[in-house]
């Protein structure tokens, strides 16, 4: 009986960790300004132009090149994708924005909805569309950014930054963030080069202590029965 019990919590715990060894990621939802600046390249076809980089030094975001777009409240999931066939491989802001099925209002500057219905980036590095994300957090969030292209976190009204990897990259180059509670955070994320575009904002969530403790009480007792047979021997 105290051998099944044993094997029996062996078993448990080898599943309980099966289900969170592997970190679980889910994409952050919550409600965000985001703001949308739009210009070209000024030296089209160079991927390393301060106006291909979501940064602070972006020349579209810092209005030296293209104009301010749009301003609005977005409620949803961080989980925004157009596949690289959108739009003749252009995009569409308004189309992206939609994909993760959230709601826009609060347009402050840009009238409604409609002046997002644009190409939202060239092949070339020449049409970019720039964005900045701002949100809140009320607990702290460890994570990953899948973006295509680039993107950066930022704290402390962009001035402090996280983590980022500001220069075009595809999505299939996630990096990782860790971010405090109960502060408000900024994402700049430029869209550059044609669809597709995608910028996912995962919490990534960590091995459960009860789970943890329940494998080690299983291995113990597998320990125990292997000394009790020793010494039957």
């Amino acid at each position: 009986m105290l051998r099944a019990a044993l094997l029996g919590a062996v078993a448990c715990g080898a599943i309980s960790l099966a289900g969170v060894a592997t970190a679980h990621a889910t994409p952050v939802s919550g409600t965000y300004n985001i703001t949308v600046w739009q210009g070209t390249n000024p030296n089209p076809g160079h991927s390393n132009d301060p106006s291909q980089l979501a940064n602070t030094s972006n020349t579209i975001f810092n209005g030296s090149v293209g104009s301010e777009l749009a301003a609005f409240t977005y409620t949803g999931a961080l989980n925004l994708y157009q596949p690289g066939t959108a739009n003749n491989g252009e995009g569409n802001i308004l189309d992206f924005m939609n994909s993760a099925h959230g709601t826009l209002s609060n347009f402050t500057y840009g009238g409604n909805s409609n002046v997002l219905n644009v190409a939202m980036s060239s092949s070339g590095f020449n049409l970019t569309t720039v964005f900045e994300i701002q949100g809140y957090l009320d607990h702290s969030l460890t994570g990953t950014i899948n973006s295509d292209d680039g993107s950066t976190v930022y704290t402390n009204n962009l001035q402090t930054v996280i983590a980022g990897a500001a220069a075009p990259q595809t999505a299939s180059n996630p990096y990782s963030f860790s971010l405090p509670g109960n502060s408000a955070f900024q994402i700049l994320y430029v869209e550059a080069n044609g669809a597709p575009a995608q910028l996912t904002v995962n919490e990534t969530s960590v091995p459960e202590p009860g789970s943890l403790a329940l494998l080690g009480t299983g291995l113990l007792g597998l320990g125990l029965i292997s000394t009790r047979r020793r010494r039957k021997a």
